[in-house]
């Protein structure tokens, strides 16, 4: 049975929550799916030790967790070799002008040049607004942010934007991809 790992870093908690998500995902589809949050003991989780690895990481101020960044800058070559895939966490999908989704991309490209890793998969999936969880400034900077790009103000209230079915089914899909090579390898062994 192919392992999975999800290694993911998160600011404010939802990408724990995606993190999650994927991994229910992917033990549906029959895989061994391992979640680890990327500033606790990756110094023991490397890729050699699973058959595909997704990351997850949330963007904020223009940049992905620093823990996430270092680790897959320390295992990109054996990433590069593998079923891997990179989701970016952001708000900003949302957003229908092009130049949002260009300065989303050259982020996610940033990303790549800094690790060295080409994941060969990279999905965008929208995060939430937990206002009630923010301190008063972040909720007051937040709001304008928001507030620019036409979206939820309401700061009594926490907005999750995440679209859950498109999520799983990304996982079933990596999930899937990942369980055809398995039986393939397992095959050409034998042949």
């Amino acid at each position: 049975m192919s392992r999975v790992l999800i290694l993911y870093g998160t600011t404010d908690g939802h990408t724990r929550k995606i993190a999650a998500a994927l991994r229910e995902a992917l033990r549906d589809e029959g895989l061994h799916a391992f979640v680890t949050d990327a500033k606790y003991g990756t110094a023991t989780v490397v890729p050699e030790d699973y058959d595909g690895v997704i990351v997850a990481a949330s963007l904020h101020a223009g940049g992905f967790q620093k823990p996430v960044v270092r680790w897959a800058r320390t295992h990109a070559a054996q990433l590069n070799r593998m079923p891997s895939a990179f989701l970016s966490v952001c708000l900003g999908i949302l957003e229908k002008r092009p130049e949002v989704r260009r300065t989303l991309d050259a982020l996610v490209e940033r990303f790549q040049l800094s690790t060295g890793w080409r994941p060969g998969r990279i999905k965008f999936v929208a995060g939430a607004l937990p206002y009630t969880r923010y301190n008063w400034l972040k909720r007051w900077i937040m709001r304008r942010i928001v507030a620019k790009a036409g979206g939820d103000t309401d700061t009594t209230r926490d907005f999750e934007y995440t679209d859950w079915d498109d999520l799983r089914a990304f996982a079933r899909t990596f999930g899937r991809r990942l369980t055809t090579q398995s039986v393939r390898l397992q095959h050409e062994e034998f042949v």
